[in-house]
Order: C-alpha cells, then sequence, then structure tokens
C-alpha cells in the first residue's frame, strides 16, 4: 500500500510538473523552452509563425529574433502585422488594434488592463503607457499584451505579445509594487 501511495505521489508531480513547463504559448513554442529549441521549432515550422491569420484580412508574423526570455527560458512571443516593417498608417494601425482585440474576445479572452488609448496610436504613445490592452486567457496560462510603437511621426507598428501568464503577472506585480514604494517614499 505505502508503495501504491509514493507511485502516486510521484507520478501526480511528475505530471503537474511536466504541464507546467508545457504551456503553449503560440502553437509548437512552449514556455520554458530553451534557445535552441525554440529556434528548431521555429526552423522546423516556419510556415505556421511567418503568415498568422486572424480573419478579416488581418495578419500577423512572428521574427525568431523577437522571442523573450527570462533566465534562458522562453517566455513570450512577439507578433507584428505582416509587410509592416516600415510602419502602418494611423488608420491601418487603428483596425488592428480594434480586430485584434475583438479576435480575442471572441476566444474567451478577458481584459485584464483596459488602457484609455490602446485603439488611438498617437495618443498612447504619447501617453507614455507601458502596458496597452491586456487579455487573459480564462485558464490563466497565457497573456496577450496589445500595444502600439512609434516608428515615425506618421508610422506606427501594433505589436501582438503573447506571453507566459506567470512570468507577465510577475512583471506587472513588480512594477506595482515599484510604483507603490515610490508613492510610499515621496512624503506626499
Amino acid at each position: 500500500m505505502k508503495k501504491l501511495i509514493k507511485y502516486i505521489t510521484f507520478t501526480l508531480i511528475l505530471v503537474f510538473t511536466v504541464d507546467s513547463y508545457s504551456q503553449s504559448i503560440y502553437k509548437g513554442l512552449t514556455y520554458g523552452m530553451t534557445k535552441t529549441e525554440a529556434k528548431k521549432e521555429f526552423k522546423k515550422n516556419k510556415d505556421l509563425y511567418t503568415s498568422v491569420d486572424i480573419g478579416n484580412g488581418f495578419l500577423y508574423r512572428i521574427y525568431r529574433q523577437n522571442f523573450s526570455y527570462d533566465n534562458g527560458k522562453l517566455v513570450g512571443v512577439l507578433l507584428s502585422p505582416k509587410g509592416a516593417m516600415l510602419g502602418q498608417s494611423y488608420d491601418n494601425a487603428k483596425s488592428y488594434l480594434i480586430n485584434t482585440r475583438s479576435f480575442f474576445e471572441r476566444l474567451g479572452y478577458e481584459t485584464f488592463i483596459d488602457n484609455e488609448w490602446w485603439n488611438a496610436p498617437l495618443n498612447y504613445v504619447k501617453s507614455g503607457s507601458k502596458w496597452g490592452l491586456a487579455l487573459n486567457k480564462q485558464d490563466k496560462s497565457t497573456i496577450v499584451q496589445i500595444y502600439t510603437q512609434s516608428l515615425s511621426s506618421t508610422t506606427y507598428l501594433v505589436n501582438l505579445k503573447i506571453w507566459h501568464y506567470d512570468t507577465w503577472m510577475g512583471y506587472y506585480d513588480a512594477q506595482t509594487e515599484a510604483q507603490q514604494t515610490k508613492a510610499d517614499e515621496s512624503g506626499f
């Protein structure tokens, strides 16, 4: 009986450990992959990653150089509009922002941060906001962060960052704590 309990305990620990390190960030790109593993997966299935269709003519792509790592482990993947390497017009960027949010909401993602300027590229860039629009998957495995960057005074680039939930929440919590510390130490 003791052997059976030990076996079951070991199996459960193994299952939960493997599951926590094999959470998909996007398709075959999983949380915790090394740079070598992520590069191999990207090369093997490049067509999956260089044209990501979210409907209505809105296409994204992934560049391997835009993977995010923490302690050498994959934690996030940045997607950008396909064909927009030199930037997007204001209206095109705004269309991408609105359609991308609708796409993820149809998949059941819930709003975590809703910056008032998330869908207004010029105002968003001027606001200095760090987070943009953040939506989380209901099972709390993934966060998508949607924001705009300015490439020039008239061109923008929409960024769609898919994060491992716990990693992104760690960054968010650390930033929130740092801001609270500044406020506490300000003397006001």
